[in-house]
């Protein structure tokens, strides 16, 4: 019986403590998301461009760091959709004007 209940408590910790770290990894995407909400619009079609360039690069960057590491079948769809979301979002039409 000893036995089993410090299993329980163990998986209890790792449930608790998974938690928090999705807790955190949740609140720095809504806060990330809102900054991009927020800046997106206010970016020039010659920034867009910019930042395009930039951000392709930094995910191929991680794509490469990416490739001998043991990543669970949902990273890289998860990666991708993003990705393929906010260059679709930088790509629309400026608000502002150059």
């Amino acid at each position: 019986m000893k036995d089993s209940d410090e299993v329980l408590n163990h998986m209890s910790r790792l449930v608790t403590d998974n938690t928090k770290i999705i807790s955190v990894l949740g609140a720095r995407v809504m806060v990330l998301g809102k900054f991009f909400d927020a800046a997106l619009p206010q970016l020039t079609s010659l920034q867009r461009g910019e930042v395009t360039r930039s951000f392709r690069q930094g995910i191929e960057d991680i794509l490469s760091l990416m490739d001998d590491v043991a990543l669970p079948a949902e990273y890289y769809p998860a990666l991708l959709d993003l990705t393929n979301t906010i260059l679709a979002a930088l790509g629309q039409k400026s608000a502002t004007r150059l």
